[in-house]
């Protein structure tokens, strides 16, 4: 988009990916991968005494594993991470587990050594207390908190003669134990694919493994995480569908995705995320159409969903979303019109809706009411008509990019009166009339460009009058693109002023005269030909229109636009 706008905390930057190779079996969750055998492999116990039976027991009871990934008779012969889990608590944890252990804790220490031995933990960095015999408490990125939990021991389970769990007793009383309630990994070259166990963590409120190498599927467990609020898994290499599960994680706040290969339909389960604040799914493989569901997610502040395949209409219900702050919906195959009900988004500051097939006209109705407004890219369209006036009336509005739709008619006056405007793009449309005087109060503008508004450069359109001599007063401006227009009189002097300016082009006009001594004399100090990176006129031909010593282009007859940027420059 035209201007960069901050990308929001906590996350790092976006990342392409590749399609997917296939789409998502029906089976929720895959069985967690071998996992090799560590370099220096916990010695073998010569016995295997009744905490194996218990411990056993007690992983059955709780459900987080499959019993076939985790049960053994043969110390020597492991091949799951779930074994290997086992094996470090049977035989090489000196924090021993006994009848008075509650089940909770349990369970808790052997599911973070399954994720470490499913998740590549031996090649993890800045990771040295793991798989040690300390507090799990106290290893890189786990945070405990005093939580009350069911009392339940070990002592209350044990094994019948088959092998099979018998519940013997359980406490109908609770206590107070340290149990994981934030899991923080990023970067730190885990890999493979997050194991089932991460259930176990049913406390746990932050869940941040971005940037890592995560593989595979999403498990079906991660969605029974009930009071989890921030789940971050952006840049790794996860892939398939996003469970309409999603939505039983009703504390979730905030969630990245984008930088991975997920497909599929964006599920119509956020809508039961009444908190949430942040849902950031760009750059993937999502299809489908935009559930209409989405305008029920009353919380939402930024939704940012740009660069899928998405094809659809925008639906009404969207415009429910009142505390949108936010919009990128940009680059998806959006068709139809903006709707009337986007008129409701009264606190929306960021709105990308570019390189869509949307149509229509802009309203004055609904622009007017978002007031607080401040960066406005719809490039790369169908709109037709007019630009509203009601532009001109956003107090906060700093970038606005309309380039290459089907726009007609005046540039508002009033535009940039507010002397707040960075950045006006509107080349590549079939604007008319002068430019904007508007523009004279927003003295710190970086950007204009009105380039190419005569598309099929025969005069029936383009912007005419003569170049402001305000625009000398901009000493901040780095790009002015005029050419491709029906500009008459004489280019200003004070324009040769401008020091900041790298781009300038004025070719395919009706000016007449010369370009300002200013650009071409390096005698005088206000000289900027040393920074100037295009600067062009209509300077070719026998006569010349322009006289210029120090163009980049000298134009003879009327040619193509320069470029023809994806970013709408």
């Amino acid at each position: 988009s035209e201007a960069p706008s901050e990308a929001p905390s906590e996350a790092p930057s976006e990342a392409s990916s590749e399609a997917p190779s296939d789409a998502p079996s029906d089976v929720p969750t895959l069985p967690p991968a071998a996992t090799p055998i560590p370099s220096s492999a916990p010695s073998a116990s010569p016995t295997m005494d009744i905490r194996t039976q218990v411990l056993d027991a007690t992983l059955s009871f709780s459900g987080i594993s499959d019993p076939s990934t985790f049960s053994f008779s043969d110390m020597d012969a492991l091949d799951t991470p779930q074994q290997w889990a086992l094996k470090f608590l049977l035989a090489d944890d000196s924090i021993l587990l006994d009848e008075n252990t509650p089940l909770i804790l349990a369970c808790q220490r052997y599911s973070l050594m399954t994720m470490f031995f499913s998740l590549n933990g031996e090649e993890w960095e800045g990771t040295p207390t793991w798989a040690t015999s300390t507090d799990e408490c106290t290893w890189e990125g786990i945070t405990c908190t005093e939580t009350l939990v069911d009392a339940t021991t070990l002592g209350t389970l044990d094994a019948s003669s088959s092998g099979r769990l018998r519940q013997r007793q359980l406490h109908d009383e609770t206590t107070m134990e340290r149990i994981v309630t934030k899991i923080t990994l990023p970067d730190k070259n885990l890999a493979g694919s997050i194991p089932n166990e991460i259930m176990a963590f049913e406390h746990v409120t932050d869940l941040h493994l971005f940037k890592n190498g995560l593989t595979g599927r999403l498990p079906e467990s991660i969605y029974n995480l009930a009071n989890l609020q921030r789940l971050y898994l952006d840049d790794n290499d996860l892939r398939g569908f996003i469970s309409d599960d999603i939505g039983k994680l009703e504390n979730l706040e905030d969630v990245t995705l984008y930088g991975n290969q997920f497909s599929g339909p964006l599920p119509k389960g956020l809508s039961k995320l009444k908190k949430l604040n942040r849902f950031w799914a760009s750059s993937m493989f999502f299809t489908g159409s935009l559930p209409t569901e989405m305008g029920d997610m009353e919380s939402l502040k930024n939704l940012f969903i740009e660069n899928n395949q998405l094809v659809s209409q925008i639906p009404s219900e969207m415009g429910q979303l009142e505390n949108l702050r936010d919009l990128r919906i940009f680059g998806n195959i959006l068709t139809g019109d903006i709707p009337a009900t986007f008129s409701n988004l009264v606190n929306l500051e960021t709105f990308y809706m570019d390189s869509c097939q949307l149509r229509g006209g802009l309203t004055d109705d609904v622009v007017r009411n978002w007031v607080k407004l401040a960066d406005f890219q719809a490039f790369g369209n169908n709109f037709a008509g007019r630009i509203p006036d009601a532009f001109g009336e956003l107090e906060n509005l700093k970038v606005i990019n309309l380039a290459e739709n089907l726009l007609f008619g005046e540039i508002p006056q009033n535009l940039g009166a507010s002397g707040n405007l960075q950045s006006l793009v509107v080349r590549n449309n079939r604007l008319t009339g002068p430019i904007p005087q508007g523009l004279a109060a927003s003295t710190g503008i970086l950007n204009i460009n009105l380039s190419e508004n005569d598309p099929d450069n025969d005069g029936s359109s383009g912007l005419d009058g003569e170049i402001p001599e305000f625009f000398g007063t901009f000493s901040s401006l780095r790009w002015l693109k005029l050419h491709g227009n029906r500009l008459q009189g004489e280019i200003p002097a004070s324009l040769s002023d401008l020091s900041s300016l790298v781009r300038l082009t004025f070719h395919n006009n009706r000016l007449q005269g010369e370009v300002p001594s200013g650009f071409c004399d390096e005698n005088i100090p206000t000289n900027t030909r040393s920074s100037m990176k295009n600067l062009t006129a209509d300077c070719g031909g026998d006569p010349k229109e322009i006289e210029c010593s120090c163009c980049k282009l000298c134009v003879a007859e009327t040619i193509p636009a320069l470029s023809s940027r994806s970013d709408g420059t």
